[in-house]
C-alpha cells in the first residue's frame, strides 16, 4: 500500500536523514528520505508533500532526478572521501621545495629531460588544483543555495553541469599528467639516494625536502590516490588514449559534455533501495 507514514519503512538500528531540498515532478514536490547503517545507503523512500509515501512508480520519477544530480559531484565526493583535502596541502609544500628543479645540469644530461618533464607535471599539479580548490569552494556554495531555497531551480541544473565539466577536465588533466612522471618520480628519488650526499650543502638539503615532498609516503601516496580515480572519470566515455595529454583532455571534455546530457542513472542497482510500494 500507498499513503503509509515513511517510518513503517524504516528498520531496526537503521539512521534516517532527509534530503535538505525536495524534488519538483509533474509541477509537485516530494522529499526523499534515506536510511542508513554502518555509514551504507540500506533505503530510500519518497514521500508527498503531506509527508506520505507514495507509488513506486512516482518514486523512481522523483529518485532518478536527485540521482542525476548527485552524479555531477560523484567524482568529487569519491576524491574527497579518498584524499582528505591532502591534494591541495601537497600542492602548498611541492612549492616550498620544486626549485631544485630548476637548476640545470643538476641530475646530468642524461636525467635532466626526465627532471624537466617532472618540473612540468608539478607546475600543472598545483595549477590545476588551484582551479579543482576554486570549484569546489562554487561547488559547494551552489549546494548551499540549493539547501536554502529548497528546491533545484533550473539556473541550478545548469550550474551544476557547467561546474561539473569544469572540475572533472581540471582533474582528469591533473592525473593524467602525475600518471606520466611515475617511473620519473621513482627515478628522481634513487638519484638523490645515490648522488645526494656528493651535492653542496644548500644543494643537498633543497633535494632532500624535495625527495621527503614526493616521497612515497608523502606526494606519492596523495598521487597514486589520484592517478588511481582515473577509471572513474573515465567511465561511460568512448576516448583515444592514444592522443598527447592536451588533446586528450580537449576530447575528454567534449565527451563527458555529451554524456551529461544523455546520462541515465542505473536504476537496477538503485532500484532495489527504493522502499515505496506499487499503487
Amino acid at each position: 500500500m500507498v499513503n503509509k507514514n515513511p517510518k513503517v519503512y524504516k528498520k531496526m538500528l537503521e539512521n534516517n536523514h532527509t534530503l535538505p531540498y525536495k524534488v519538483r515532478v509533474d509541477g509537485q514536490f516530494f522529499e526523499v528520505i534515506v536510511y542508513s547503517m554502518l555509514g551504507k545507503i540500506a533505503g530510500i523512500i519518497v514521500a508527498d508533500p503531506n509527508g506520505l509515501t507514495v507509488d513506486r512508480e512516482t518514486a523512481e520519477k522523483v529518485i532518478i532526478e536527485v540521482q542525476k544530480y548527485s552524479f555531477y559531484f560523484d567524482y568529487l565526493k569519491k576524491r574527497a572521501q579518498l584524499v582528505k583535502e591532502r591534494d591541495s596541502i601537497t600542492a602548498e609544500r611541492i612549492e616550498g621545495v620544486q626549485r631544485i628543479l630548476n637548476e640545470k645540469g643538476l641530475f646530468g644530461q642524461k636525467l635532466q629531460s626526465e627532471m624537466d618533464e617532472l618540473n612540468l607535471a608539478l607546475e600543472v599539479y598545483k595549477q590545476q588544483q588551484r582551479k579543482l580548490d576554486i570549484y569546489q569552494e562554487d561547488i559547494t556554495l551552489l549546494n548551499e543555495k540549493v539547501e536554502s531555497q529548497q528546491e533545484i531551480y533550473e539556473e541550478d541544473w545548469n550550474n551544476a553541469e557547467d561546474l561539473s565539466l569544469a572540475y572533472a577536465m581540471a582533474a582528469y588533466g591533473q592525473s593524467l599528467y602525475l600518471e606520466k612522471t611515475r617511473d620519473t618520480r621513482k627515478k628522481m628519488l634513487k638519484w638523490t639516494q645515490m648522488h645526494g650526499k656528493m651535492l653542496p650543502p644548500e644543494q643537498r638539503r633543497a633535494l632532500s625536502k624535495l625527495a621527503f615532498v614526493l616521497s612515497e609516503a608523502q606526494a606519492g601516496h596523495i598521487f597514486d590516490q589520484i592517478i588511481s580515480l582515473i577509471p572513474m572519470l573515465e567511465n561511460g566515455l568512448n576516448l583515444n588514449r592514444n592522443q598527447e595529454i592536451p588533446a586528450r583532455v580537449k576530447d575528454y571534455g567534449k565527451a563527458y559534455e555529451a554524456y551529461c546530457r544523455v546520462y541515465e542513472p542505473p536504476m537496477e542497482k538503485i532500484g532495489p533501495l527504493i522502499r515505496n510500494k506499487k499503487a
